[in-house]
Formats: C-alpha cells, sequence, structure tokens
C-alpha cells in the first residue's frame, strides 16, 4: 500500500501544470494505470494504456514522451520512432526530445540519424549531459578522437560524476594502442567511483594482456573483494597462479570457487589437475566425479577412468568407461580405452570386440589395430596378431614399433624366420639406436643359429638398455649355447636383479650353478656383488641416523657422505639444519669426532662405536669387503652365503642382492643392507645398519642418496 501511495504521489508530482489534464480525467486514468503496469513488469500492457492515454490527450508531450521511452525499453523501435516524431512536432524546441530521437535511432540502427539527433539536443542546450555522452558512446568506433572530445567535455561540465567517461576514455586510448594512457584513466575512473567494477576489468584485463601477470591478478583480487562469489573470475585468478606456479594460491581460490559453486565443472577440473600434479589421485577422482558436466562430457568420463587406474581402482575405472560406452557407444575413444580397461582385467575376448568395434569407426586406427594384434596373442590367436599387423604395416610401412612386434613374435616361437628377420631389420634400419630393436635382431639370429650374430647385436642392445631384463635373459642363452657358462650366469644374474626373480630365471641359474664348484661360484659371486653395485666416487646426502650406543638409543637428522679413497663422516643436525656432532674418518687411520656423545651415551662409548663402525662402512663403500679372498659358495634350505676366510656375505631372502656381510674375527661388525635401487645401470642401497659390540647404528635415506660412479 505505501509502494501504490508513493507512486500516485509520484505520478501527481511528474503530471503538467494547471487544469488542461485535470480535465482530462479518462486520460489520466489511463496514465496512472500505465505506472501501476510498469511498476508490476508488465510494460507491453503499460505501452498500451500510455498510448490510450495519448488518443484522448494527442497534444500532451509528456504523454508522448512516457509512450515513446517506454516503447524503446520493450524493443518496438518503429512505434518509439513514430511516437518521437510526433513528440518533435509538438516540442521541437526539447533537448530531451532530440536525445531520446538519438536513442531511438541508434536502436534501429541509424548511427548518422542518430548522431544528428544528439547534435541537435547539444545545439538546444549545449550543457546536456546524457547527450554528450551518448554522442561519446556512439561515435567510438568510428572517430574516435571526436567521442573522446565529448567525453573530456562531459568530465569537465560534470567533475563529480566522471567515472565512466575516464573508463570510456581508457577503452578509446586501448584501442589506440596507447596503454599508458589508458592506465592513467582506468585509474582515474577507479579514483572517481572504487565500486565501479568496469574500470577494474579493464586494467586487469591490459595488464593481463601485457603479460603483467602479477599487476593484473592484484586487481583481480580487488574485484573479488567485492564479488567474493564470481565462480569465473576465481577459476580465472586460479588458472594465472596455476601458469605462474603457485599452486597454493591457485588451490586457494579454486576451493573457494567450488564453495561457492561444488559441481561447476571448470573448477573440479582444476582442482582434479592439481591433484593429478601432486599424484593424489583419489582426490582428483573426488573433485571429477562432483562435476555437474560428468553426465554431458565424454572427455571427462575418460579422464576419470585414468585417474581412478591411477589409483589402483582399474574395476571403477572400467565400470565409469562402461556406462560411458552405453550413454556414447559410437565414441571411438570410449571404446578404445575400454578395450585397454578389459585388457588390464584379464578379459581379452571382451578387448577384442571392442577394438574392432573402434576399428569400424576408423579403419585406419593405428593404436586399434596394435593393440587388436597384441591381444590376439595374448588369446593364442596367432593367425588374427599376424593379420592385424601385416594390415597396420600395408598403413604405416614404416611403424617400426609394428615391424618389431611382429617379427619378435614370430621369432620368439620359432615362426618363419627368414620372414621374420627382415621386418625386424627394417625396424632397426628406421631406428637404429633403438636398443629393444637390436635385441629383437640378436633373438631372431639367434634362432637361426647365427650366435656370433647375436652376441654382438645383444651386448649393443644391454648397453643401451641396461635395465631390460628380457634383453640379459637373451644374452644368457646365446652364452649358454656357446659354453660361456660365466658370461651365461653373469647375465642370468642381471636379469634376475632386473625382474625381481622371475622363476624362469631362477630355474636358469640354478641349472647353471651346479657346473660351478663351490669356491668358482663364491668367486664369482662376489665379482658380481661388486659390479653389479659399481665403484663409488661419492655417495651420501640427507638421512635419518639413529641406534643405540649401550643402552642409550638415539635418533636424529643428518649427513652421510663418502668421498673415494678413504673420506667418510656422518654429521648430525639440530633445528634448522645447524650442524650438532660429527664425526669422520680421514685419509687412512685418521679420525675426528666432537667432544660430545650420540644422545645420553658418554663420548668415549661414542667414539669407541663410531671408529669400528664408520671403518667397517668404508671398507664396504670402497668395494674392499669384495675383494675378499678365497671365497666359497655355500647354501642351506633357508639361505645361501659366501664365507672367506674374514667375511661372510649373505644374500637377501629372494636370494638376489647382498643383504648383510660380517665379520669372522674377534672384533665382530655386521653390515645390513636394504631398499635397493637401480642407478644407472647399478644396485645402491638406500639403508645402511652397522651393529657391533654394544652398539647399534642406521642410515636410512628417505630420498634416493646421491651416487657418482667412476
Amino acid at each position: 500500500m505505501k509502494s501504490l501511495l508513493r507512486l500516485l504521489l509520484l505520478s501527481c508530482w511528474l503530471l503538467p501544470s494547471g487544469s488542461a489534464w485535470a480535465s482530462a480525467k479518462p486520460s489520466y486514468q489511463h496514465y496512472l494505470k500505465a505506472l501501476l503496469l510498469s511498476n508490476q513488469g508488465e510494460y507491453k500492457e503499460a505501452l498500451q494504456e500510455f498510448e490510450a492515454a495519448l488518443k484522448l490527450d494527442p497534444q500532451s508531450a509528456f504523454l508522448c514522451q512516457q509512450a515513446a521511452e517506454l516503447a524503446l525499453s520493450v524493443g518496438q523501435t518503429d512505434r518509439a520512432l513514430d511516437l518521437v516524431t510526433h513528440l518533435l512536432e509538438l516540442s521541437p524546441g526539447s533537448a530531451d526530445a532530440w536525445h531520446l530521437a538519438g536513442n531511438i535511432r541508434w536502436a534501429r540502427g541509424e548511427a548518422a540519424e542518430a548522431q544528428k539527433a544528439f547534435e541537435k539536443a547539444l545545439e538546444l542546450q549545449p550543457g546536456h549531459q546524457t547527450a554528450m555522452f551518448a554522442l561519446g558512446n556512439l561515435l567510438s568506433s568510428q572517430s574516435p578522437e571526436r567521442a573522446k572530445k565529448y567525453f573530456l567535455d562531459y568530465i569537465a561540465a560534470n567533475p563529480d560524476d566522471r567515472g565512466e567517461a575516464e573508463y570510456h576514455i581508457a577503452l578509446l586510448e586501448q584501442k589506440a594502442g596507447r596503454n599508458d594512457e589508458a592506465i592513467a584513466h582506468y585509474r582515474a575512473a577507479i579514483q572517481a567511483d572504487p565500486q565501479y567494477m568496469e574500470p577494474r576489468f579493464g586494467l586487469a584485463q591490459l595488464y593481463e594482456v601485457g603479460r603483467a601477470t602479477d599487476a593484473a591478478i592484484a586487481e583481480y583480487l580487488v574485484i573479488l573483494k567485492y564479488d567474493a562469489g564470481n565462480v569465473m573470475l576465481l577459476n580465472h585468478v586460479g588458472e594465472m597462479y596455476f601458469s605462474k606456479g603457485d599452486i597454493e594460491n591457485a588451490r586457494r581460490l579454486f576451493l573457494q570457487a567450488k564453495e561457492t559453486v561444488p559441481s561447476h565443472p571448470a573448477t573440479c577440473l582444476w582442482l582434479a589437475l592439481i591433484a593429478e600434479q601432486e599424484n593424489d589421485y583419489a582426490a582428483a577422482v573426488d573433485y571429477l566425479k562432483s562435476s555437474a558436466a560428468l553426465a554431458e562430457d565424454p572427455g571427462l568420463s575418460l579422464r576419470l577412468s585414468y585417474y581412478l587406474t591411477q589409483a589402483n581402482r582399474l574395476p571403477e575405472a572400467v565400470k565409469i568407461l562402461e556406462g560411458a560406452h552405453r550413454q556414447w557407444a559410437d565414441n571411438e575413444e570410449i571404446s578404445y580405452f575400454l578395450a585397454l580397461g578389459y585388457d588390464d582385467l584379464h578379459e581379452p575376448k571382451k578387448a577384442v570386440e571392442l577394438m574392432k568395434q573402434v576399428l569400424r569407426f576408423r579403419p585406419d586406427h593405428r593404436d586399434a589395430l596394435f593393440q587388436l594384434g597384441s591381444l590376439y596373442e595374448k588369446l593364442g590367436d596367432l593367425a588374427g596378431m599376424e593379420a592385424a599387423f601385416r594390415e597396420l604395416m600395408r598403413l604405416q610401412p614404416n611403424d617400426a614399433s609394428a615391424l618389431n612386434y611382429l617379427g619378435y613374435s614370430l621369432a620368439d616361437r620359432g615362426l618363419k624366420l627368414d620372414e621374420a628377420e627382415p621386418i625386424i631389420r627394417r625396424a632397426v634400419e628406421l631406428d637404429p639406436g633403438n636398443g629393444a630393436y637390436l635385441d629383437s635382431l640378436g633373438w631372431v639370429h639367434f634362432k637361426q643359429g647365427r650366435l656370433g650374430d647375436a652376441v654382438a647385436e645383444l651386448k649393443t642392445a644391454a648397453r643401451r638398455l641396461p635395465e631390460d631384463d628380457a634383453i640379459w635373459d637373451h644374452l644368457g642363452e646365446v652364452y649358454s649355447v656357446l659354453g660361456d657358462t660365466t658370461a651365461a650366469w653373469t647375465s642370468w644374474k642381471r636379469a634376475q636383479l632386473l625382474s625381481d626373480g622371475k622363476a624362469g630365471i631362477e630355474k636358469k641359474l640354478a641349472r647353471v650353478e651346479d657346473r660351478f664348484s663351490p669356491e668358482e661360484l663364491g668367486r664369482l659371486s662376489l665379482d658380481f656383488m661388486g659390479s653389479a653395485r659399481g665403484t663409488w666416487e661419492r655417495y651420501g646426502g640427507p638421512c635419518a641416523i639413529e641406534g643405540t650406543v649401550g643402552p642409550h638409543p638415539f635418533r636424529f637428522q643428518g649427513l652421510l657422505q663418502f668421498r673415494a679413497p678413504d673420506e667418510l663422516s656422518m654429521e648430525v643436525l639440530g633445528p634448522l639444519f645447524i650442524p650438532l656432532f660429527r664425526a669422520a674418518l680421514v685419509g687412512g687411520e685418521g679420525f675426528e669426532m666432537d667432544p660430545l656423545g650420540m644422545g645420553d651415551a658418554p663420548p668415549e662409548q661414542t667414539r669407541e662405536a663410531l671408529l669400528g663402525a664408520l671403518r667397517f662402512l668404508r671398507r664396504y663403500m670402497q668395494g674392499e669387503l669384495f675383494r675378499s679372498r678365497p671365497a666359497e659358495s655355500r647354501k642351506s634350505w633357508r639361505k645361501a652365503w659366501i664365507e672367506t676366510p674374514e667375511l661372510s656375505f649373505f644374500l637377501e631372502e629372494k636370494r638376489m642382492h647382498l643383504g648383510a656381510v660380517e665379520t669372522l674375527e674377534k672384533e665382530r661388525y655386521r653390515l645390513e643392507l636394504s631398499g635397493y635401487r637401480f642407478v644407472e645401470g647399478r644396485w645402491v642401497p638406500e639403508t645402511l645398519k652397522i651393529d657391533g659390540r654394544g652398539f647399534s647404528l642406521t642410515f636410512h635415506f628417505s630420498s634416493p642418496p646421491s651416487v657418482r660412479f667412476e
């Protein structure tokens, strides 16, 4: 009721003075009804009432102007033009009428007529604010300098209302390439009205285009203070942080966006990408599952299945792909990756059918043909395998990987060797540096009885791919046929280490080891242990140091460093990595130690323990222990070891790596080794534990130690 009363009072205030309209009571009633309808948002009906009032009072410029403005606002530009034409007949000297005519002409796309109307308004009323502003906007594209003049005139006439004009001048300057001037006007607009967001956006975007990323972010962050729930802007600034490597700030903004709209597709994707970058695939899965676009975008289903696979949730990944395949049955990517999923789940028959479907979509799909051939091989369908790869070779005759796969598959089974050899040779010609292809060539030559060629090619392959257990296995086979038992054993030992103890390799080693005497196998084993570890120039880095001296336990963070030939030091670090304690072997017999104990242990007891421990550890790091002779191989049903007059070397549980070495002398020490890591073709332990009389000392590297080999 109060709103209606205010509206009535306003209408009375707006009415022309005098009794003319008061006598035209019916037109007044239509006018009042038009106001009420406008207030309710029923603009078309309101326009009808204005026109009804105008019919009753056709000489009312006021009614004509009201009707023309409303017609313009509802998009009836033809009717608005008729009304404003009548208005100009009634009030040809009205600047406001000419300004309205300009707006209507502009809305109709009649720029020249609009300009004339605005200029007429200024002619009638030189300081007409909205006409000046309208002319500035109208001329911005066709005559920027004239537009700028009108905006400057507006600012001069309205210094307290300069913000929007400054903003438009900034746009003109930016369009002209005068970025410094544009920045100045953007800042002037912001100063005039700090809550006016358009110039802040304009300034931020100008900085961003100019690659002033930090300045752009600073402006965007100010906008976010006023509009904290702007998800699009939160995501945009988060992406800028991400691009500059500031992951934490990127995450903060994306999480803020997710709080506002939890299922926003861009937000969920960016958070998933950050989690992926951090190898947190479980979090990536959760973020992507919450995306509103998941049910609409097949690419997101593919990405989600990838995250689930990386999170070791393969069955879930396949279920996602199955659902996506039901929804997008013609999507070849989904069919392809679902087939790979079935293959990983050991369901090759399902995988084959899907790969065939992919090839129906696109017969030249290289990867689908390759995988189909591989699947046929797993099913034992060698004819299908060969047909798939020969079709791939027909489409892509220089596909070295396909050539190698087919050639090796035939050669490994002893099939079509005369065809397999040139196929593999072609792969080697296409990629002569590829160790896997050289391995295949050596293997087919072995199968053909060309043992000399086979040895040369397999040795080259092993140099190029020293971590490939299959190559070493092949070398072992060739050496065994050649009668070089030592080389065969060494090759199979390397294959054993690299394959984590494949049963087939174990059997080959057991067979060949029966040909050695215990003394020969002992010497051979120590030589292999030394070469597998490599000769160290340097070893060490940050580590955890823990153990006991007498009844006193200790645990510290510290450093262990070895430098050939004989420098070995350990250093205990305190807060902020401040050195607290150091002990070191220097030269042949020199030993230095700070006058402190380890934990609560007295210095004298600590000194005795560390001197013996570090000396024994140094002998291992120098490789001296592996030169102990004579050596004899021994084994029981539970363990295997190598014994020399002064030392016993014990293999770890799988009988691959050296697990421990201990002295047989009166002063007994035992060094245990674990956590082996493959580094530059050698095996390096990450945990070293030394036990002696009255003490135990362990060095554990949570990150791989730094190693330099000779």
